[in-house]
């Protein structure tokens, strides 16, 4: 809607243009796909200004330059992003000039107005995701904002969705700008050019000061897409990437060819996974691969069938320009997890999804796993009085890996009321689950005793329908009084069971059902 109201007004502005000339004149095409012949005055602060004469009088409209697709002369040259912008200044002076003599209307782009409290602060901006994962760009965008704000710089979050109005990075840098935010973090996740990988760019703009450190700074890293949490992690590569987003200088992302190594791999049986320590897995058997580390190297191979790993680890140090050549042999192996706490007793959760209180831990600690997916794992532990911890960890697929966590008490009131409160629901799950649990053995007691009372009134009908034939009556007709009743009183008696039992277990499952849900 506002991009037609933006278009309504430059086309009415420019509807009665007069014939004297006090720009260039030009055609301007908005990226709205609008054209119309309008009189260029200049670029100045990425601000377009084009003149015309409305009701006699001459006005100036000003419109920010990313609104425009092109603005050519009668030449054909392009004023947009040529030398026509030169003209800015000498423009704008000129009509400075005029302003005792015309009366100048302006029209200029805002954002919306919740904007304003982006004054001096630093702003980052959510990566754009495209064709990536949306819970790794997340989880990225939560470690670039940490260690920016280890480094001690404050951070404020705007999404793009908040510039209702710019549908780039750069107009969305440029509001910022306008609103005098101190820097803006922006950048996006697209696919690399080779495959099975990712490219994460990111910039930095500071706004005010040029010459300030860190300005205007973009840096790119590829990652693997299979596992890109881990490759960003791995070799401080993330630390780095920030820094030099920040405008740090550290060791460069790529090095020469010349200092490559390379790594043949050969294992028995074929077909083994092959990881670097800490990062994740390269290739499969037999299969070469090039390197840059010239230090220590500990390499993993490792097979998983039917749940059962065969695995074994070398540690090489790579020649800088030579081949590395590795024939391993596969030995059954049992990895494990070890997680210790202190205090003991805290409640582990497997991976990294947020915990409810319907959510069921894997286990208490102390406590060990059979790994049987090698790499990064990632493990929650929960204690009442304590804040929940989160821990990442290279699980080994050939040893024991273990994790030592000392938790941190909860000091803060307000923290301890909202654990309390969680807790508090996660009992009446627990308590509903259980009742809901108990119901099944009255409800299928009930229902047996319910099918034998009916299979006793059978009996009892069958042995009246006899009672009914014409008889002389004598002993065995009383016999037969005699057991039908007994038969009634049994039924009767079972059924009274059956239907206390089937009672008890529907009142167990409905409040289990309100506990629970």
């Amino acid at each position: 809607m506002k991009k037609f109201i933006l278009t309504f007004v430059l086309f009415w502005a420019f509807a009665a243009f007069a014939d004297e000339l006090q720009g260039v004149r030009a055609t301007v095409e908005l990226v709205t796909g609008a054209k119309q012949t309008a009189q260029f005055l200049g670029i100045q602060n990425d601000t377009v200004s084009l003149g015309g004469s409305i009701k006699g009088q001459f006005t100036v409209v000003r419109i920010p330059a990313n609104r425009f697709k092109s603005i050519t002369d009668e030449k054909g040259a392009d004023l947009l992003h040529g030398a026509g912008s030169n003209q800015s200044t000498s423009s704008v002076s000129a009509q400075t000039q005029q302003e005792s003599t015309v009366q100048e209307t302006e029209t200029s782009y805002t954002e919306p107005s919740d904007l304003d409290s982006v004054e001096g602060k630093h702003i980052y901006i959510p990566l754009e995701r495209r064709s990536s994962d949306s819970a790794f760009a997340e989880q990225l965008d939560n470690l670039i904002i940490k260690l920016i704000k280890e480094s001690g710089t404050p951070i404020s979050i705007v999404r793009s969705e908040d510039f209702e109005n710019c549908s780039d990075a750069a107009c969305i840098r440029d509001s910022l700008s306008a609103h005098k935010a101190a820097s803006a973090y922006t950048g996006r996740i697209t696919a690399a050019r080779t495959p099975d990988s990712l490219a994460v760019q990111a910039s930095h703009f500071v706004f005010g000061d040029s010459t300030a450190k860190g300005a205007n700074a973009t840096v790119q890293m590829n990652l693997s897409a299979i596992r890109s949490l881990s490759d960003a992690m791995a070799n401080n590569k993330l630390q780095n990437f920030v820094k030099t987003l920040q405008g740090e200088k550290v060791s460069p992302f790529k090095s020469d060819a010349s200092g490559k190594s390379y790594i043949h791999v050969e294992t028995d049986p074929e077909g083994a996974n092959i990881a670097i320590h800490g990062k994740e897995d390269i290739c499969k058997s037999p299969c070469t691969f090039a390197t840059l580390d010239t230090g220590k190297i500990i390499l993993y191979a490792y097979w998983n069938v039917n749940r059962q790993l065969w695995s074994t680890k070398s540690v090489i140090r790579p020649i800088p320009g030579d081949t590395t050549k590795l024939s391993l042999k596969l030995k059954k192996s049992k990895p494990e997890l070890r997680i210790t706490t202190l205090p003991s007793g805290a409640e582990i959760y497997a991976g990294s999804s947020p915990i409810t209180p319907k959510s069921d831990p894997i286990g208490y600690s102390p406590n060990k796993f059979t790994i049987f997916e090698p790499g990064l794992s990632t493990v929650q532990i929960r204690k009442v009085g304590y804040r929940d911890t989160v821990v990442t960890v290279f699980a080994s697929p050939t040893e024991i890996t273990d994790i030592d966590i000392n938790l941190t008490p909860i000091t803060n009131l307000q923290e301890q009321i909202v654990q309390d409160e969680w807790e508090g629901i996660r009992k009446r799950h627990r308590i509903g689950k259980t009742l809901m649990g108990s119901s099944i053995a009255p409800l299928l007691l009930g229902a047996l005793f319910t099918y034998l009372a009916t299979l006793d009134y059978d009996d009892a009908d069958d042995v009246k329908n006899e009672l009914e034939r014409p008889a002389s009556g004598g002993e065995k007709y009383q016999k037969k009084v005699d057991e039908n009743r007994d038969l009634v009183d049994k039924g009767d008696r079972k059924m009274i069971i059956g239907g206390s039992l089937i009672g008890a277990g529907a009142l167990l499952l409905c409040v289990g059902f309100v506990l629970n849900f």
